[in-house]
């Protein structure tokens, strides 16, 4: 199974949004995700190129739109996310320019886990 399915799998509902345009999604990722492999033996955290492509992952979920990811801005990643955590993954475009710029917060317990601006395009699309 790829990254993307094993990321849309570990989907514990169907995103929602909440008044104000945030979109709301929360994961766990299992014991045997295939992210955890090598990362890091005995004592596996989720990576970062993870909690980036599940923001990417829950903002294409809105309208079935499939993204590239041209860059990653702001990046703060303030705790380590464990197999089996609950995890509230948020995203909101911002509006601007042509291409979308996505912030995106990942929280465990209330706490802020991590947060960054993503750029991205249009699959198939380059600037």
């Amino acid at each position: 199974m790829g990254i993307k399915r094993a990321i849309d799998a570990a989907a514990l509902a169907a995103p929602r949004r909440q008044e104000g345009g945030e979109l709301l999604g929360r994961y766990s990722f299992p014991a045997d995700f295939p992210g955890f492999a090598g990362h890091f033996p005995g004592a596996p955290i989720v990576p970062a190129v993870v909690q980036i492509r599940t923001v990417q992952a829950l903002f294409e979920m809105d309208g079935g739109r499939s993204t590239t990811l041209l860059g990653v801005e702001n990046a703060k990643f303030l705790l380590q996310l464990q197999p089996e955590e609950e995890i509230e993954v948020s995203c909101r475009e911002r509006s601007g320019g042509l291409e979308p710029v996505v912030e995106g917060k990942l929280k465990v317990q209330g706490a802020l886990a991590a947060s960054f601006v993503l750029r991205l395009a249009a699959a198939g699309e380059t600037p």
